[in-house]
């Protein structure tokens, strides 16, 4: 279930970010230099310290979502920290905008 985190207006689009908790385990997603499991980051995740999550953003325009785009394997000490501090916030944004406007574009031919 996605919990709403945040909203915003952006290009004349209602964007808003979500997040659900991660059924992908965490090992093999961050590795130590060595290329093994970074076992810190990894019990910080299972003991609740980070959150483990799912991102989701939808573009939307009058309540009816027109794109959506979702990033797993979230990794944050809070799921709040994705929009300011993760750069894939801004490549998910621009994907759900991207994809409004191609759905407007599809509508009104």
């Amino acid at each position: 279930m996605y919990e709403q985190i945040h909203t915003e207006e952006r290009e004349g689009f209602e964007i808003e970010f979500a997040a659900a908790p991660e059924d992908l385990s965490p090992r093999g997603e961050f590795m130590t230099e060595d290329g093994s499991d970074d076992e810190e980051t990894i019990a910080k995740i299972q003991s609740g310290d980070y959150a483990w999550f799912v991102a989701r953003v939808t573009a939307s325009k009058a309540g009816v979502v027109l794109g959506t785009d979702y990033l797993g394997a979230c990794c944050c000490d809070n799921p709040s920290d994705f929009v300011e501090q993760s750069d894939y916030y801004e490549d998910l944004v621009a994907e759900a905008i991207s994809q409004a406007r191609a759905k407007l574009a599809e509508l009104a031919s």
